[in-house]
């Protein structure tokens, strides 16, 4: 399974992000914790060496999934 970490800039970025990726069945969790849990820090560490891929805005991620 593919997870995808988003610190959103806004409520209405995390709305939409939200709303296309479910349309996309996609699971999505929001994580809204000051430090990040565990599932949430061992994504950022797969990022960090190499096992994702890490993106800088939402308008990257839609060019990745192909929106």
């Amino acid at each position: 399974m593919t997870t995808i970490v988003i610190k959103p800039k806004s409520k209405a970025e995390k709305n939409l992000l939200t709303l296309l990726l479910k349309k996309m069945n996609i699971e999505v969790q929001v994580v809204e914790e000051s430090m990040p849990n565990y599932e949430t820090q061992k994504a950022m560490d797969d990022v960090e060496n190499k096992k994702g891929t890490r993106l800088k805005d939402s308008q990257e991620l839609f060019n990745t999934l192909g929106i």
